[in-house]
């Protein structure tokens, strides 16, 4: 269970967000009262004939009838002129509406029914498993950030051009967002590092957030960390651990990089066994070759990811190194 400071923490994010939501609707409302005064003009006038019926019918209850008739006719006609100087300047009908981060709770954390949006208990996972930095992340690695330019498109050791390997696995990843209701395997990314393997999995994790769902995205030595806390009892809540078993997406970052323990091996199996049973998708990436997989973790092991994961081997030159030299102009 999340404690009070936490939620409060999360409650006050929540009002800074519909602050800044409302902030923005202020901001652009003035700038098209400010082009177009008539607008404004417009927008007053069906405000004081709303207020106008209302007086009159509660003054004349039985002319109720021909006041609302009075009223609907006029509304049509503001209505009618306003649209038609949004149409003529190119103006969105829903400029003056509230662009909410959640469309689902409205930046309330609750949907309509009161139960906790899932944009909540996303929340209550970056803060359970320290991933405050979660909306940085996918704010700047998502799908419309994703460069194809360091990729090479000179075929090597006989496959495809590192360019061609990179278009497939990209498209592969945004087909695995827009069927992950009925996707029935999980996805692997290895090979060397610095060439994609965590920016794609950020972009994807964005997508299945945006998507109202739930994701867990930790680097591996963080998970088996988790995991040993609770099993050796500095940390007696079993939410964490329930978490990684249920959460809808489950994203195992630099596996292979955590140190060796062979106790760890099995929950690392569990987790991959009871979620792919049940359904639950996951995102494992590593450096590791898979004879390197084989040799740490098992044939078993391997076997169960070759059967249950789509395998992408990430291959090319490295992008920082890249980068490094472009800026350095070593190019």
């Amino acid at each position: 269970m999340a404690d009070e400071m936490t939620v409060n923490k999360i409650m006050g994010e929540y009002e800074e967000m519909r602050i800044e939501a409302a902030n923005k609707r202020k901001k652009r409302i003035d700038e098209i009262n400010g082009k177009f005064p008539r607008i404004e003009e417009i927008d007053k006038e069906i405000f004081r004939r709303g207020l106008d019926n209302v007086n009159n019918i509660l003054k004349n209850p039985e002319k109720k009838d021909e006041y609302n008739g009075d009223f609907k006719e006029n509304l049509k006609r503001l209505n009618d002129e306003k649209q038609k100087i949004l149409t003529e300047n190119n103006i969105p009908f829903d400029y003056d509406k509230y662009e909410y981060v959640c469309d689902i709770c409205h930046d309330t954390g609750y949907e309509p029914d009161g139960k906790r949006c899932k944009c909540f208990e996303q929340k209550l996972i970056n803060e359970a498993y320290s991933m405050s930095n979660m909306a940085d992340i996918i704010k700047s690695q998502n799908f419309d950030t994703f460069s194809f330019e360091y990729y090479s498109k000179k075929s090597q050791d006989g496959l495809i051009s590192p360019y061609e390997n990179m278009v497939k696995i990209y498209r592969n990843c945004k087909n695995f967002c827009e069927n992950f209701d009925t996707e029935t395997k999980g996805m692997v990314f290895y090979g060397p590092t610095g060439l994609g393997k965590t920016f794609l999995s950020g972009a994807v994790a964005k997508e299945i957030m945006d998507m109202g769902k739930t994701v867990i995205y930790l680097r591996a030595a963080k998970m088996f960390s988790v995991y040993e806390d609770y099993k050796f009892g500095r940390n007696t809540d079993r939410t964490l651990i329930d978490n990684i078993y249920n959460t809808d997406l489950l994203i195992i970052d630099d596996l292979g990089t955590e140190i060796q323990d062979k106790k760890n091996y099995s929950f690392l199996f569990d987790v991959v066994n009871e979620r792919t049973t049940n359904g639950k998708k996951i995102i494992i990436s590593t450096n590791l070759e898979i004879s390197e997989i084989t040799k740490l973790y098992s044939m078993r092991f391997t076997s169960r990811l070759y059967e249950n994961f789509m395998m992408y081997r990430f291959y090319g030159e490295d992008i920082r190194l890249q980068k490094f030299r472009k800026n350095a102009g070593l190019n």
